[in-house]
């Protein structure tokens, strides 16, 4: 017979993350964003749930399954989340509605997330892309949702399939989302910095805002600095924020005449022992000459984050 109380702290990390379907990222953000439970800790730091802990968290997750924000039902009581559940699921029992991520395969949320930019649905994209963060490791949405979503948009774009409105409408969407990412993955102090930005002219943001995020997902500290930015601007705040890497995103083709030089300054104007990464198409197509400067050019985010996984190694 088990005398242990519900409220007993008794379950680690692992556990909790295997039985409510949350992923150890999205608890510590919940928990530190939101303070959905206060989990005990051991004498060695090792954060403990109880079982009541792991009752709510299933609730939670299954009530912004339904649809909704974990800010708006963070601070309910045991019963009223209960309650909403209970009325969200039945109606998603009516014919047609989406069923819960939990299992749903990579390829399921691409699937999902792509009729929501093809339906102009940004809200149902943003929630379909929160959802497959709460079930999915962070590496997976990016690498088999994100990338992909954004290749397919541009494919679609240059076929006529979709306009500037759908394009616009679901960057908006996926860029609120990383942010989202960014500012809940809790790397812990200590970190090494990682800082993303595009170089002047370079209005295109998604691809240094994925960096910051890839950097996030290997354990560094992501710092998104935004697109546009000129060369004195990008050291001086990399020289500040004592940043082990600095990540450029090179898009547009009309801003190639310009790209030499600005890294040129970019490069000479920082310390020897921070590292210079560009990725982006432009940068790739300019890859010899930028790596004559100094300066590691990368095709992937996956090669980011192998690159800072060997950077780490080193530190």
């Amino acid at each position: 017979m088990n005398n242990e109380r519900p409220d007993s702290p008794r379950h680690p990390v692992r556990i909790v993350a295997g039985r409510t379907g949350l992923t150890p990222a999205v608890l510590r953000a919940w928990e530190r964003r939101y303070g959905v439970v206060l989990p005990s800790r051991t004498e060695g730091g090792q954060r403990l749930y109880s079982d009541d802990d792991v009752l709510r968290l299933s609730l939670l997750r299954r009530a912004v399954e339904g649809g909704r924000r974990i800010s708006q039902v963070a601070l309910m009581s045991m019963e009223e989340l209960q309650r909403l559940v209970r009325e969200d699921e039945a109606q998603h029992r009516v014919p047609g509605a989406p069923g819960p991520f939990v299992g749903l395969p990579a390829v399921g949320v691409l699937e999902r997330a792509q009729r929501a930019v093809d339906e102009m649905n940004s809200g149902e994209l943003e929630r379909i892309l929160t959802r497959g963060a709460m079930a999915l490791p962070l590496p997976t949405v990016l690498n088999e949702v994100i990338v992909p979503l954004l290749q397919r948009m541009g494919t679609a774009w240059e076929k006529g399939r979709i306009g500037p409105a759908h394009e616009h409408l679901a960057s908006v969407s996926i860029r609120r989302f990383l942010e989202w990412i960014l500012g809940t993955v809790d790397v812990g102090n200590g970190a090494p910095a990682l800082l993303a930005a595009t170089p002047t002219g370079e209005r295109h943001e998604l691809g240094a805002l994925l960096s910051a995020v890839s950097g996030a997902a290997e354990g560094w500290k992501g710092i998104f600095l935004g697109p546009d930015l000129p060369a004195e601007e990008i050291v001086s705040a990399a020289i500040q924020l004592e940043v082990r890497v600095v990540a450029l995103s090179c898009f547009d083709p009309r801003t190639r005449q310009a790209l030499s030089g600005e890294i040129m300054k970019i490069r000479s104007g920082l310390p020897a022992d921070i590292h210079l990464v560009l990725g982006g198409p432009l940068a790739v197509s300019e890859e010899k000459a930028l790596i004559a400067e100094g300066v590691e050019v990368l095709g992937t985010f996956e090669g980011l984050r192998a690159s800072l996984r060997e950077l780490g190694f080193q530190s």
